[in-house]
C-alpha cells in the first residue's frame, strides 16, 4: 500500500505575535523571517482584557488591523523576492485592509478622534460591502455608497437619518485614504476627480442658541420634571449636547481648590473634552449624595427630554 505523502505546510514569513504586559494588556508586534534573518516590528497595538462585550469587540477591531499590516508585509517581501518594484500589486487588496492600513498612517499624525472616525468608516464599509478591492474603488461604487448613507436610517433611537455632515465627513476620510493610496503609488489617481465637488459637499446644519432673555424665562417657567429642567440649563450653561448630558458620570468631574471640571469623551465625534464648569452650570447639578463615581449625573434624563420641556 502506498503510503500517503504528507503535505508540506509553507510557513508564512510573517507571523503576529503577543507579548503580555504587566498591565494585563497584549502589545501586538510582526515577526519576519526574511533572506535567512529574523527581525521584529512593533505595531504599537495592543489587546485588552476582555471584560466585557465593548472589549471584545475592540480587540477584534485592533486584529484585523494588526492581520491587514502583516498582509501588506507579505506581499512586500512576496514581490521583493521575486524582483517586482511596482507597488500597484498592492491595490489588490480589500478596500477595507487599506483602510486600516490607511489608519496607521493616520495615528502618527493625527488626533484620537479621527482614528474614531477612520474606524466608524471602516466599520460601515464592511457591512456594505467587504468584498471590494483598493483597485475597483471607482466613481459609480462611491456615489452607490453616498446613496446608502444618505438612506439608511441612524443607530440611535429614534433611527432618523444619518445628518449629511456626518456622511460627507465620512466621505471625506474615504478620500483621504484613497488620496494616501496615490501618494504610496498604489493607484495612478483617485476616482474622487471624476466626481463634482459640489455633490460632496454637505451642507451646514443652521445651529440655534437661546438668547440670555431666553435662558431667564426657561429658568422662570415651571416645568413637570425638575430633573429635565436642571439637565437641559446645566447643559446651557456648560455647552454639553445632551446625549454627552446622559452618558455624564460623577467621575467625569473634578474640582482642584475651586475650579471645576468636566472631562468627558464626546458621544458624537469621539474627541476627549475638558470643559470648565462655572457656578450657573454647577448651580442646576444635583447632590452627589450616596451616588458612585460610576452613576450618572442625571441618571432619570430620558429619551422623551424634548417633548416634556415644549410644554
Amino acid at each position: 500500500m502506498a503510503r500517503t505523502k504528507k503535505q508540506v505546510k509553507v510557513k508564512e514569513p510573517v507571523r503576529l505575535r503577543f507579548n503580555e504586559l504587566k498591565d494585563g494588556r497584549k502589545s501586538i508586534y510582526l515577526d519576519i523571517y526574511y533572506n535567512g534573518r529574523r527581525t521584529y516590528q512593533s505595531l504599537k497595538l495592543y489587546l485588552v482584557p476582555e471584560t466585557d462585550v465593548s472589549a471584545q469587540i475592540q480587540n477584534a477591531n485592533t486584529l484585523a488591523i494588526a492581520n491587514a499590516i502583516k498582509t501588506e508585509k507579505i506581499l512586500d517581501l512576496t514581490n521583493k523576492i521575486a524582483g517586482i518594484t511596482d507597488r500597484s500589486y498592492k491595490a489588490n487588496m480589500l478596500f477595507t485592509d487599506w483602510m486600516r492600513v490607511y489608519r496607521q498612517d493616520v495615528e502618527k499624525r493625527a488626533s484620537a478622534s479621527a482614528l474614531i472616525w477612520v474606524d466608524r468608516v471602516t466599520n460601515e464599509l464592511e457591512k456594505y460591502d467587504n468584498s471590494v478591492t483598493l483597485a475597483e474603488i471607482d466613481r459609480d461604487y462611491i456615489m452607490r455608497f453616498l446613496s446608502h448613507l444618505l438612506d439608511r436610517p441612524a443607530l440611535t433611537r429614534d433611527h432618523n437619518q444619518l445628518a449629511k455632515n456626518t456622511v460627507f465627513l465620512y466621505l471625506s476620510y474615504i478620500r483621504a485614504a484613497l488620496n494616501y493610496a496615490v501618494k504610496e503609488n498604489l493607484l495612478q489617481s483617485s476616482p474622487f476627480k471624476k466626481i463634482k465637488r459640489d455633490m460632496l459637499s454637505g451642507s451646514e446644519a443652521k445651529r440655534e442658541y437661546l438668547t440670555v432673555e431666553e435662558v431667564k424665562r426657561l429658568i422662570a417657567t415651571p416645568c413637570r420634571r425638575d430633573d429635565m429642567k436642571a439637565a437641559f440649563l446645566f447643559s446651557c450653561f456648560c455647552g454639553l449636547r445632551i446625549m454627552d448630558i446622559k452618558n455624564l458620570c460623577w467621575k467625569h468631574i473634578s474640582k482642584n481648590g475651586n475650579r471645576w471640571q468636566v472631562e468627558i469623551r464626546q458621544y458624537k465625534t469621539g474627541a476627549l473634552l475638558y470643559l470648565p464648569l462655572n457656578m450657573n452650570a454647577r448651580k442646576w447639578m444635583p447632590e452627589q449624595g450616596d451616588a458612585s463615581s460610576e452613576d450618572r449625573v442625571f441618571p432619570k434624563l430620558s429619551i422623551w427630554y424634548k417633548s416634556i420641556l415644549r410644554d
